[in-house]
C-alpha cells in the first residue's frame, strides 16, 4: 500500500518518497536563504540553469508545459468548468476502525458495487472485524451485506463482479479458514492463494486453494477480472492451478466461474506485474516493469524484459503471448491498466528521466518522479503520453499522482490520483489545496483523445481538530454505463453534494460515477 502524498508536519509516520522530496525541497530553500550561496535544487535565475524540460519560472524550475504526444497537458491552466456527476456517495467508518480498499467493481446490470479490502479493528453495522471483507453497496448507496474473510492476508484481497451480481474473489490465506458453510481450507507455512465466488446475495458458493510452487514464496494477487464468465487473475509467485506448475516470478491465470478449474495458466520471469484487464475481443492485456534484465515474456523465446514498462496481449483461450511491447529508462512504479472498448490501452505510473514507451521517442521526465500515463494502440503501437504539471520545488509546491485508471464504454479515459498544491492536467488547473483549509486532495479526471480534461471531480480534505488528514488506497473501476471509485479518508470533505466526515483511522468512501 503506498503512502499518501501529504503536508509532512500533519500526519504522523514515515512521508513517502516524493512527499519526502519536496519537504527537502524546501528546507534547502531556507538554508539557501540563511547562507546565501547554496543554490537549493531546483532554483534558477534563467531556465539554462534547470533540467531538460524545464524552464525558470520565478526563480524556480517549473516543467515545460508541452501537449499531444510528449503530453505534459494543454498548459492552459484554467479552472474546470465541467464537474464529474456523482449518482450517490457513502462512507463508512466507526472510531478504532481503519479500511483499506484494495479492489471496487459494479454490476453492469444493477449498476451495485463490491468493494473488497482490509479492516484492522472492529466494524459493528456490518458485523465484520479484523480481517478481509467483500461488501456489497446497492444504487442507493445502502448497504447490502458483507462477507468477511477473518483469516485472510491483510492488503491482498481481490474481487470481480459478474453480470446479475456474483462476486468472484481471489486472496492470500495463511491461517486455517472456513468460507460460509464450504469445508475448511488449511494452507501451508507459505499461505496459499485462495479463488472463489459469491452469490449477489453474499453466500459461499465454492472456494478452490491453490498451493505454492515454491516452500519459501507466497502466491499473491495483484488483480482480478472477469473473462466473460470467468476468473482471471493475475499476481506474484508461481503455483500449480490444475494446468501445471507455472514458472517465474509472476503469473497469469483464467479460472472457471463455475468451480474454479484451470482454463490456462503461466508465469513470467519479470518479478514486476501490475494488473491484467480482458478486452472485448477476448484476450487479456497485462503490465508491469522489466526487471531483471533478460526475463521472459514467452517461454518459446519471444519478446524479453530489458528495462522500463513492459506491455503483453495474451490469448484469452490459451493465456499464449500474441505480441509484447517493451520500452526503457527509469520506470519506477506501474500502477494499472485501462481497457478501451476499442482494444487500446492506457496504463500509470511513475518515471524519471529519459524514458521510452516501446517504439515511441524518448520523453524526459527530469530529475524528480513524475507521473505519466502511457496509449497504446490496440496492437501495441505506442501513442501519445500524458503527464500533469507541476511545481515540485516551488516555495508552493504543486505535486500530482496518476494512481489508477479506467476507460468507460464511451472510450473515455478517467484517472484518479492525489494532489497538493494546484497542478495543472490536460488543461484543467487543479482547485488549490494548501494548509491550512486544505491538508490532502484526490482527483477524477476524464480525458478526452486529444489529452484534454472534459470532466473533473475534486475531493479536498480538511484537518480534524486533531490535524489529521489524508485520502489514499485509491482503487477505480469502470463498466458498461457504471465508474465505481472507492478510497480511505480521514478528515472532511464534500462529494456530490453529500458531506463526509471521518470518524476512524480510516474510513472507506464509496463513489458511483455517472459517465
Amino acid at each position: 500500500m503506498r503512502p499518501p502524498l501529504r503536508p509532512l508536519a500533519l500526519v504522523p509516520g514515515p512521508p513517502s518518497p516524493r512527499a519526502a522530496g519536496l519537504g527537502r525541497g524546501l528546507a534547502l530553500f531556507a538554508l539557501a536563504a540563511l547562507a546565501g550561496c547554496v543554490k537549493p535544487a531546483g532554483s534558477c535565475h534563467e531556465t539554462p540553469d534547470c533540467a531538460s524540460g524545464e524552464t525558470c519560472d520565478g526563480g524556480v524550475c517549473v516543467r515545460t508545459a508541452t501537449f499531444g504526444g510528449g503530453g505534459g497537458g494543454s498548459g492552459g491552466g484554467i479552472e474546470p468548468t465541467a464537474f464529474t456527476s456523482v449518482a450517490w456517495s457513502a462512507l463508512q467508518g466507526s472510531p478504532g476502525a481503519t479500511f483499506r480498499p484494495d479492489s471496487v467493481g459494479a454490476d453492469s446490470i444493477s449498476g451495485d458495487v463490491v468493494v473488497a479490502g482490509a479492516l484492522d479493528g472492529a466494524f459493528a453495522p456490518w458485523g465484520l472485524g479484523t480481517g478481509a471483507f467483500v461488501a456489497k453497496v446497492s444504487g442507493l448507496a445502502a448497504f447490502d451485506w458483507a462477507f468477511p474473510f477473518p483469516t485472510f492476508s491483510h492488503g491482498k484481497l481481490r474481487a470481480a463482479v459478474l453480470p446479475g451480481g456474483d462476486v468472484l474473489f481471489a486472496a492470500t490465506a495463511l491461517a486455517p479458514t472456513t468460507i460460509g458453510g464450504l469445508p475448511p481450507i488449511t494452507p501451508p507455512a507459505q499461505g496459499a492463494l485462495v479463488v472463489g465466488r459469491l452469490d449477489a446475495a453474499g453466500n459461499a458458493i465454492w472456494a478452490v486453494s491453490i498451493p505454492s510452487a515454491s516452500a519459501s514464496a507466497t502466491l499473491v494477487p495483484v488483480a482480478a477480472a472477469v473473462l466473460g464468465s470467468d476468473l482471471l487473475v493475475a499476481g506474484t509467485g508461481a503455483g500449480d492451478f490444475g494446468c501445471g506448475a507455472t514458472a517465474g516470478q509472476t503469473f497469469v491465470a483464467a479460472l472457471a466461474g463455475a468451480n474454479g478449474a484451470c482454463l490456462w495458466s503461466r508465469g513470467f520471469a519479470t518479478r514486476s506485474i501490475a494488473d491484467a484487464e480482458p478486452r472485448d475481443a477476448g484476450d487479456v492485456l497485462v503490465a508491469g516493469i522489466c526487471a531483471p534484465t533478460g526475463a521472459y515474456f514467452d517461454p518459446q523465446g519471444g519478446t524479453t524484459c530489458t528495462s522500463g514498462l513492459w506491455v503483453a496481449a495474451l490469448s484469452g483461450s490459451t493465456g499464449a503471448t500474441l505480441w509484447a511491447t517493451t520500452g526503457s529508462g527509469a520506470v519506477s512504479a506501474v500502477r494499472d491498466v485501462a481497457v478501451a472498448p476499442d482494444g487500446s490501452l492506457a496504463v500509470v505510473g511513475d518515471a524519471t528521466g529519459s524514458v521510452r514507451f516501446g517504439g515511441a521517442a524518448a520523453i524526459d521526465f527530469g530529475p524528480h518522479a513524475g507521473s505519466f500515463a502511457a496509449r497504446f494502440a490496440a496492437d501495441g503501437t505506442p501513442g501519445a503520453v500524458i503527464r500533469p504539471i507541476e511545481a515540485p520545488y516551488a516555495l508552493l509546491a504543486d505535486a500530482a499522482s496518476f494512481d489508477r485508471c479506467a476507460a468507460d464504454r464511451l472510450g473515455k479515459l478517467w484517472i484518479a490520483g492525489r494532489y497538493r498544491g494546484q497542478p495543472t492536467l490536460g488543461g484543467a488547473l487543479f482547485p488549490e489545496c494548501r494548509l491550512p483549509a486544505c491538508a490532502a486532495a484526490t482527483y477524477l479526471a476524464r480525458l478526452e483523445g486529444d489529452g484534454s480534461v472534459s470532466s473533473f471531480l475534486p475531493l479536498r480534505v480538511a484537518p480534524l481538530g486533531d490535524g489529521s488528514a489524508f485520502v489514499d488506497d485509491l482503487v477505480l473501476f469502470a463498466t458498461t454505463g457504471t465508474l465505481a471509485h472507492a478510497l480511505r479518508l480521514t478528515g472532511s470533505t464534500s462529494v456530490g453534494g453529500a458531506s463526509w466526515t471521518s470518524v476512524g483511522g480510516g474510513d472507506l468512501g464509496v463513489l458511483r460515477i455517472a459517465p
